[in-house]
């Protein structure tokens, strides 16, 4: 089954630029973590990939000369779905396949230089230069078997900036080799270099309508009550759904995470900002929790934004549920623009309103 839910004209675009002549060799998937971004750029290698739409080299072809192989593995394709059934879909679906690489902090594809004292960097929370050296020596080979190579930056807004590594790639990315395509994968489009924005073709991937991921849920076997709960505290993420529906402790961990957030809307300073501190220690070791927990402050003042309208809440309250929001927003691309994680947190809680201790009790309710 397609790991994908929601996205047809996404899905349509892909589909048109693997079929045309000169489809784009990087493509820049910019959307909210747990969008279905990867699950694109992986539709995207099938489509480039698939052997029911892509016809394979002639019986008797030489095997040397770059010309001749070159022309074979990027001949015309044909414009439709990935069967899911030929060797190549099977091994992207289960990303196996030797010629789709992710790239992302660590130590993949590190490559130091010869002669060079290197320290492992497994922990690494950035791509680093020794790795896009290796990423370049790899696309300057053919693919093992693929049509097309593809590889995967995710995250792409990880590039160490303050070093060489996003200057290194730009070359590849402007002029990559005829069997190579980069599909960059991030929540903060703005975080990467102008320089390498303007070399990808650009697709901003939207949340998904709730009756969609319920849908795309009971298609994959859930029950009908379940998909509906986890599609809603998805928010528009299928990704997020379906590890709702595998787990669903995880709601209940969103469930405590919502009640800390009625509790601290109601205290002072001094309680927010040691709850600041405490995020931004986290955020050394866990981002994803953290960016987890602004998810659940988002959810919880657009619930009393919501809430408020239909109640026929003060401006002032609508106006400081609104506020919150967009520090929220503001916070969350601060930490991905490597600003001081404590001050940007602090910065996001001085701009919540204190709510009364009766409101945070009809909060708690609510969640």
């Amino acid at each position: 089954m397609s790991a994908l839910i929601g996205h047809a004209a996404i899905v349509r675009e892909l589909q048109a630029l693997a079929a045309s002549d000169d489809p784009p060799h990087s493509i820049l998937f910019a959307g909210p973590d747990s969008s279905g971004r990867t699950a694109l750029a992986l539709e995207y290698a099938k489509l480039l990939n698939c052997e029911r739409l892509n016809a394979p080299p002639a019986a008797g072809a030489s095997l040397f000369g770059d010309d001749t192989l070159s022309e074979l593995q990027t001949g015309p394709a044909t414009l439709g779905e990935p069967c899911g059934e030929c060797r190549p879909c099977r091994l992207i679906s289960e990303r196996s396949h030797p010629d789709v690489i992710t790239l992302g902090p660590g130590d993949t594809l590190c490559r130091p230089r010869d002669g060079e004292s290197h320290a492992q960097h497994a922990d690494s929370r950035d791509i680093r230069i020794c790795q896009v050296r290796g990423l370049i020596d790899l696309v300057a080979k053919y693919p093992f078997e693929a049509r097309y190579r593809l590889v995967i930056i995710d995250p792409a807004d990880r590039l160490y900036r303050e070093g060489t590594a996003a200057h290194t790639i730009l070359k590849t990315l402007e002029e990559p080799p005829g069997h190579t395509v980069f599909c960059l994968v991030t929540a903060a489009p703005e975080a990467l270099l102008e320089t390498i924005r303007s070399r990808c073709r650009r697709i901003d991937v939207q949340p998904v309508p709730r009756s969609e991921i319920e849908a795309g849920l009971v298609a994959r076997g859930f029950d009908l009550a379940l998909a509906a709960r986890c599609a809603e505290a998805a928010r528009g993420r299928p990704g997020q759904a379906i590890a709702f529906a595998e787990r669903p402790d995880l709601m209940d961990i969103r469930g405590r995470l919502w009640e800390r957030c009625a509790r601290l809307a109601g205290e002072g300073t001094g309680e927010r900002f040691r709850y600041a501190t405490t995020l931004a220690e986290t955020w050394r070791k866990d981002r994803a929790g953290v960016l987890n927990e602004l998810d659940v402050w988002e959810a919880f003042w657009e619930q009393r934004l919501r809430d408020g309208a239909s109640e026929g809440a003060s401006e002032e309250d609508l106006r400081g549920a609104l506020g919150a929001l967009k520090a929220i927003a503001q916070a969350r691309e601060d930490l991905t623009t490597q600003v001081i994680a404590r001050v940007a947190l602090e910065y996001m809680l001085l701009c919540f309103p204190r709510l009364a201790s009766v409101a945070v009790e009809e909060a708690q309710a609510t969640a």
